[in-house]
This record gives structure tokens, C-alpha cells and sequence, in this order.
């Protein structure tokens, strides 16, 4: 009986302990999990508020180009506010802010080539001048690695943003990218992103960063304008292409020769334009202009830990500044 009544005593502690161990168990993984729970809520608070440091740098950005235009409604130039402290960082509290304003129109904006082709001329067909000016521009960059002809190439942008499905000269359309391992069909459409040109025949990873300095988006736009007061001289490639006759160090000739804060009037550009050379500019020519409406802001935002990055699209009226897009992490 004594016996038996020790056997229950150590069952009934075994079980104790076990049950102890268990709730032990349960209550560590409890714990675990609370403090998985808190911190991931601390990197979400954390993200956030890098974010919201990165739309205050947009706002400050909006600021910035209001405030140039209210001062100079009449141009746009290298020595605004908007343009200067680029990407240097600004301190805020548990972290930094910094940004860089690339104005669009020192760009070949992409989507001019669906602008309405002109009357053929030159060997051109149904072309248009930023489809001139991209072909042009093609055959002025030094050692392009690409494996297509620089005609196919400006061909098959031309084709890729154009209505129909009819093949301009040496360009691709569907029967082309259809063909391929991975088949898809041409936009037919505007580009929304620069990252769309990688899918254009001819245009490799190695070709995209040749001519990165020289071709952007503007999204649903056809603007073809170039601001000679705020194209840079390592941008001097694209306005060399724009001119005939114009060489490449004599379009820096003529951005050197440019006054700290910009032409004030076209003709002054016109009259550089042709001492180096360059023929057929006007001081009418719409392809040029002294101010701008779109811009791009790269933001960089940390905050402890953590990096947030954002690239906005902004477009600049004497009335107001607007947010147009935005896109969130990578690099433009």
C-alpha cells in the first residue's frame, strides 16, 4: 500500500514537471514571439518615419522651384536655389536627408519620338526631330557596345512608341520580340519609365548606361525642348547632335561660354551656337528653350537603421509646382 501510494507521489511529480516545463516552454515561445512582434513594429515605425523624411524633402523641393520661379519667371538656371547642394547631406533627427534635382529638359525625353512624323526629308522616313536627334545622337557616343546598327536602334524606339504595327526601315515590332524565347508585344504607347528601353531591340544593359547622361521620360508627354541654361558640358554630346555641324567641344565651347546665371534671351545662345560652327538654329527654334517644366528629385532618407529612397517627377508652372509620380527604392 505504502508502495503504492509512492508511485502515485511520483507520477503526479512527473507530471508537475512536465507541466512546469511545458508552460516554461509555451512562455519562452510567447516571449520570443513579443519581442519578434515589438521590433518588427519598431522597423515599421522606423521605415515610416524615414519616409516621411523623404516627403519633406519633396516638399522642400516643391518650395525651392516656386521660389525660383517667383524670383525669375523668365528662365531657369545653374545658379537657382533648386540647382545647387545637390546629394549633400542635410542632419535631422536620428538621421539625414539628402536630394538632387536633374532637370528633364537638359534630356532627350524618349517619348517626343511619338510625336507626329514630318514631311519625309533627307532619307527620312515618317520620322520626326527627336527621332533625328536620338540617331544622331547614337552615332556620336564613342566605342557604344551594341549589336545592332545605330539606325535599327533609333528605328525600333521610333517603333516601340508609334500606333501601328508597320516596320520603320531597319526598326522591330511585333513579329520581332514575338519570335524571341520569352515572347511579348511592342507598348505602342508612351514609356512611363526609362527601365522600358531595355526591352527595345538593341538596347543592352551596356548601351543603357552609355547613354543614361542623354535620354530620360517624361511620361505622357511628346515635349521635345532643350534648356540651354541648364544643360551641363558632360551633356554637350546631345546638343552636338541637335546641330548641324556642330561638334561636341564646340557645344561645350558654347555652354562654357554661357553667363553664371543663363541666357537671357535665345539669340544670345544662337550667336555661340554659330561661332563654333553650328548651322540651321534659330533664335524661333522650339527645340531650345530658357526655362523649364519637369524635373526629377532623387530623395535618400535614413533614419537610425534604416535607408528610404524615392525618385519624384515634378512639374513646374507660374502657378505651382505638382507631384506627377513617384517611385519608391532603387536607383534612376
Amino acid at each position: 500500500m505504502a508502495k503504492s501510494k509512492q508511485s502515485a507521489r511520483g507520477a503526479a511529480l512527473v507530471i508537475v514537471l512536465f507541466i512546469v516545463a511545458l508552460a516554461t516552454t509555451i512562455a519562452a515561445q510567447m516571449s520570443i514571439n513579443l519581442m519578434v512582434q515589438v521590433q518588427k513594429s519598431t522597423n515599421l515605425d522606423d521605415f515610416r518615419q524615414a519616409k516621411w523624411y523623404a516627403y519633406a524633402a519633396e516638399a522642400l523641393a516643391q518650395k525651392v522651384l516656386r521660389e525660383s520661379i517667383e524670383k525669375e519667371p523668365d528662365k531657369m538656371h545653374l545658379q537657382q536655389p533648386w540647382a545647387l547642394a545637390a546629394d549633400t547631406p542635410y542632419p535631422v533627427e536620428n538621421g539625414t536627408i539628402s536630394g538632387a534635382i536633374r532637370d528633364l529638359q537638359t534630356c532627350l525625353n524618349l517619348n517626343a519620338l511619338r510625336a507626329e512624323p514630318s514631311a519625309a526629308e533627307g532619307g527620312f522616313v515618317k520620322s520626326n526631330p527627336a527621332h533625328k536627334a536620338l540617331l544622331a545622337l547614337l552615332k556620336e557616343v564613342e566605342e557604344l557596345p551594341a549589336q545592332e546598327s545605330e539606325e535599327a536602334m533609333a528605328d525600333s524606339v521610333f517603333d516601340w512608341l508609334d500606333e501601328d504595327s508597320i516596320t520603320m526601315r531597319s526598326g522591330a515590332e511585333e513579329d520581332e520580340y514575338l519570335s524571341r524565347d520569352v515572347p511579348y508585344l511592342t507598348a505602342n504607347n508612351f514609356f512611363a519609365d526609362i527601365s522600358e528601353l531595355r526591352l527595345v531591340k538593341g538596347f543592352n544593359p551596356l548601351v543603357m548606361q552609355k547613354i543614361a547622361p542623354y535620354v530620360c521620360v517624361i511620361p505622357d508627354d511628346e515635349l521635345f525642348s532643350i534648356n540651354v541654361n541648364t544643360i551641363t558640358e558632360d551633356q554637350a554630346l546631345l546638343l552636338a547632335a541637335m546641330v548641324n555641324g556642330l561638334s561636341e567641344s564646340g557645344a561645350q565651347a558654347v555652354i562654357a561660354a554661357r553667363p553664371d546665371e543663363g541666357f537671357d534671351e535665345l539669340n544670345e545662345f544662337t550667336t555661340e551656337v554659330k561661332k563654333q560652327g553650328g548651322q540651321d538654329v534659330k533664335a524661333d527654334d522650339e527645340r531650345f528653350v530658357l526655362k523649364s517644366e519637369y524635373f526629377q528629385l532623387r530623395t535618400t532618407a535614413t533614419f537610425v537603421d534604416f535607408e528610404f529612397t524615392m525618385t519624384s517627377l515634378l512639374q513646374a508652372d507660374k502657378n505651382n509646382v505638382t507631384i506627377l509620380a513617384r517611385k519608391f527604392g532603387g536607383v534612376q
